[in-house]
């Protein structure tokens, strides 16, 4: 975000009629950014930029969700992991931040009514230090974050307020002493190490995004073994948990979609494996699929928009070469085939199957490895 280019990242950007340029000049949010190191890594939603020498935030964004992140750059040109935040605009919002050196981060000033109103009436002064919302992205974004709710968002993000592509670790104990078992194995001998001089960590309290708890209980209690089976191969049980933990199941796919964007943008590995395994429950429902069609028909469409954002290589495990995503659909695929859903959801699920066969080229016939037959020669 080179402050001598604002204004041809302006028209980029938008690429829509001075008229309309100008309307959501006067009633898009306005976040004013100051001290943030030149050269620094600044972004929102789907767009990053680099600092410049004049840059003092963005104009034009439009109310609803968005997330913000920065990487600021030291001195001596390192880059810092990753920070973010989200936040619900306002029509005509104003929201200051400035760079705190000390703490390298961004703290929230609270400007008053005043204050705001001259920097809204001095928005004209300001716009050549300001970037202009990037709008050529908007549609993609809203696609990816439409069941997002404030609530939900409260409930989920770290009580620190930020979010970090690193996980911040502290001390929980130290070693009191060293191990006096014999070191017979190499592995034995890292062990002993380890407890020697590695203290036992945990995350700092109050950083970790707070996602729902997939329950670890498959089944209720007192099932018999034929019933046990069955529960570990259909997830419905799971989800119904699950479903009870919100205050509107629809939150679900919006506890999906937060887990998408922190691990694509915000950088949060954590996020991905939540994320993984919210599709596998919900990809696993079996008896549960008429009672839950109209949740699982919006998961594939919010899930058709979450891969075009995703490089089709990137769900490769590195050490079996199997896409998790390849397999795990294709137990959903096969479990609506031979279901009693109505013909309307089947005929959706079958058109979602052919997308992904033709625009990736996972085959949803091949059978697994595991699931092979297995030749013994005598």
């Amino acid at each position: 975000m080179a402050s001598s280019s604002n204004k041809r990242h302006c028209r980029d950007s938008l690429e829509m009629s001075p008229e309309k340029a100008l309307k959501l000049f006067d009633s898009g949010g306005v976040l004013i950014v100051l001290n943030l190191p030149v050269g620094s890594v600044f972004g929102i939603d789907m767009k990053v930029y680099q600092v410049g020498d004049k840059f003092l935030g963005l104009k034009m964004i439009p109310p609803g969700l968005h997330y913000i992140y920065y990487s600021a750059v030291s001195k001596d040109g390192c880059v810092a992991p990753r920070t973010g935040f989200f936040y619900f605009f306002s029509p005509q919002e104003i929201v200051m931040k400035k760079w705190d050196s000390s703490n390298e981060d961004l703290n929230s000033l609270a400007p008053s009514g005043e204050e705001k109103q001259r920097i809204r009436e001095n928005l004209q002064d300001l716009d050549k230090n300001l970037g202009a919302y990037p709008y050529q992205t908007l549609k993609e974004w809203n696609r990816l974050t439409c069941n997002i709710s404030e609530s939900l968002v409260s409930r989920l993000q770290p009580t620190c307020g930020t979010v970090s592509s690193v996980t911040q670790l502290i001390p929980l104990s130290y070693p009191t002493e060293e191990s006096k078992e014999p070191d017979s194995t190499s592995e034995k001998r890292f062990q002993s190490l380890e407890d020697k001089y590695l203290p036992n960590m945990k995350q700092v309290p109050g950083t970790e995004i707070r996602f729902t708890e997939i329950p670890k209980n498959k089944y209720p209690d007192g099932c018999s073994a034929a019933q046990i089976t069955m529960h570990n191969m259909d997830s419905t049980y799971v989800l119904e948990q699950l479903l009870e933990q919100y205050q509107n199941k629809e939150d679900i796919i919006g506890e999906l979609q937060m887990a998408h964007v922190c691990f694509l943008i915000a950088h949060v590995y954590d996020a991905f494996e939540h994320w993984k395994n919210l599709v596998q429950v919900l990809c696993s429902v079996d008896s549960g699929l008429e009672k839950y069609s109209a949740i699982l028909k919006t998961f594939l469409t919010i899930l058709h928009y979450q891969l075009k954002e995703i490089p089709s290589d990137f769900f490769v495990d590195i050490t079996s070469s199997n896409n998790f995503l390849v397999s795990t659909l294709q137990i959903f695929f096969e479990n609506v085939k031979s279901s009693n859903v109505n013909e309307e959801f089947k005929k959706f699920v079958d058109n979602f199957r052919k997308n992904l066969t033709k625009t990736y080229k996972w085959d949803f016939e091949m059978i697994p490895d595991d699931e092979q037959p297995v030749v013994v020669e005598l």
